[in-house]
């Protein structure tokens, strides 16, 4: 009997690291003790910037190799590797919902765009903006572009 279970092996529910959804009972990454380390590395607001660029470039990268986007798993397979604590974080790495939410709040940053469809990842118009930054500058607030004129 493993100790997260009881005699028949039906998993012990955490009431505080647990949540529903459609697969049934999950961790949740931001309290399961060894998903939240990297959860909170991934989308914390000093370093969330960083990794969210490294998957952009890895983005563009995959899509110019293979002539399409990576899926979230392929992507955060080569985000891992990238990673010096990656030993301790291993478990976390894999974890269908650390990858999922971390999506989930690089899209809400702008990040990263994705549909519901597979390999429909792409960059986002924050990381357009920061990543390529435009050959003209902006227009000036409220500037009209004026109609050419009939002669």
């Amino acid at each position: 009997m493993s100790p997260g279970s009881t005699e028949d092996g039906e998993p012990v529910l955490q009431p505080d690291t647990m949540q529903w959804n459609n697969s049934g009972w999950t961790e949740k990454p931001w309290s399961a003790p060894h998903l939240a380390p990297l959860f909170t590395e991934l989308t914390s607001a000093k370093s969330a910037p960083s990794w969210a660029r490294r998957a952009v470039k890895i983005i563009h990268r995959y899509t110019r190799e293979h002539g399409e986007p990576p899926t979230f798993r392929e992507l955060f397979t080569e985000l891992a590797a990238q990673d010096p604590d990656y030993a301790d974080h291993e478990e976390a790495w894999s974890s269908r919902a650390v990858r999922s939410l971390v999506m989930v709040h690089w899209r809400r940053q702008g990040w990263v765009r994705y549909r519901t469809e597979t390999r429909t990842l792409r960059s986002g118009p924050t990381a357009n903006g920061d990543l390529f930054p435009a050959t003209r500058p902006p227009r000036r607030e409220g500037a009209r572009r004026e109609a050419p004129r009939e002669r």
